[in-house]
């Protein structure tokens, strides 16, 4: 007998029909092919897609939304909206489903291949946080595809590690001047280092020739930099000041810091900001009377880092503000969050102990 004192066996849920969680997948295959398709309106075409997937259950395939969502949710009118999603059927990406009507349309999206792993995407991207406005329609609002084009490409370049940012050989921030690490001093069992961020970014891989002017020779840039300034400043692309071990772009990521020149200021977790402060503080107790050091390294961010270790780097980590809520993004939280404790506790000790004299424990970086 069941719970219900019944014999009768309980209904099984169908995958597809239950609430998805907090993402949707984009077969890399498919949003190639959504670039090919004919279309009258390419960023229509995209958006529609986009809308449906984000209505998709537990399957990634069988939604409800149609035009209806995309108006509401991306700004997309009706009649634009029903040629977008015609458009999607003709290119195979979506089909009308047996039991869909004209007053309760349904749609079954195009099978995934499964050959690589897709782009993960937030819901929230469709349908906004709180009661901002949604991420697709600002995109939207721009009037540039290419411009979601690259959202979306972001979107599959995160790296999950402790940033779930982007991997810094495909897109970061840092200073390409010489010295911009120092090693000012040096005492016991730790040193101090004082590192600059800069302003200079750079970007690689595949993923940016969608963005070049061809045939440009200087100017060839200018439209990847212009997008990206866009998803800047609606709010869809931030970065993250990190330090990591060393200065390759495939460097082990340390901890992040509130950096004096990062733009976001306001916008620090309260613990970045504990743990910038801590890291001051050990590294004004190893420099002690020696405060002219801190003076002439007032415009960089101190850290400190065993005597031994290699010279640190610090970048900007390129992040989207609107995450898909994965697993593995969820564990890439904790264990930044376990980071940033376990070096703010060290810190901690380490000028607890320099206000005593005692130079000899060396702090401890995280796992």
């Amino acid at each position: 007998m069941n719970a219900t004192g019944t014999d009768r066996a309980p209904l099984k849920k169908r995958r597809g029909e239950g609430k998805g969680g907090g993402f949707f997948l984009v077969d890399r295959g498919h949003w190639e092919k959504l670039w090919q398709i004919s279309t009258a309106n390419r960023l229509n075409l995209i958006t529609a897609f986009l809308v449906l997937s984000a209505g998709t259950g537990a399957d990634h395939r069988l939604t409800k939304w149609s035009a209806k969502a995309c108006e509401e949710r991306a700004g997309m009118g009706k009649p634009r909206a029903k040629i977008a999603i015609d458009e999607l059927i003709a290119g195979g990406l979506a089909e009308r489903t047996e039991t869909a009507t004209v007053t309760f349309p349904q749609y079954r999206l195009a099978q995934q291949s499964g050959a690589e792993e897709p782009i993960f995407l937030p819901v929230a991207l469709v349908t906004g946080l709180s009661a901002e406005t949604p991420i697709l329609r600002r995109v939207r609002e721009i009037g540039d595809p290419f411009v979601l084009r690259m959202l979306v490409d972001l979107y599959g370049l995160v790296q999950i590690d402790r940033t779930h940012g982007i991997a810094p050989a495909n897109l970061t921030q840092f200073d390409n001047e010489p010295g911009s690490t120092r090693k000012i001093a040096e005492r016991g069992a730790n040193a101090v280092w004082a590192l600059h961020l800069g302003r200079y970014q750079t970007a690689k891989g595949n993923w940016t020739s969608t963005h070049w002017a061809k045939g440009a020779e200087n100017a060839g840039w200018a439209p990847f930099w212009d997008r990206l300034a866009k998803l800047k400043s609606i709010g869809a692309l931030l970065t993250e000041t990190w330090v990591f071990n060393g200065e390759a772009t495939d460097a082990e990521p340390l901890f992040p810091v509130a950096s004096r020149e990062d733009d976001r200021s306001a916008e620090f977790d309260s613990d970045v900001r504990v743990l910038t402060e801590v890291a001051t503080d050990a590294a004004e107790g190893l420099i002690g009377e020696r405060s002219y050091l801190i003076e002439q390294n007032s415009d960089r961010d101190l850290v400190v880092l065993p005597t031994h270790h290699q010279a640190p780097f610090i970048r900007g980590v390129f992040k989207l503000r609107v995450e898909a809520d994965t697993p593995g993004r969820r564990l890439a939280y904790a264990r930044r969050k376990q980071a940033i404790e376990q070096y703010t506790n060290s810190c901690v000790a380490v000028a607890v102990e320099a206000k005593q004299g005692t130079f000899t424990r060396p702090i401890q970086l995280p796992a």
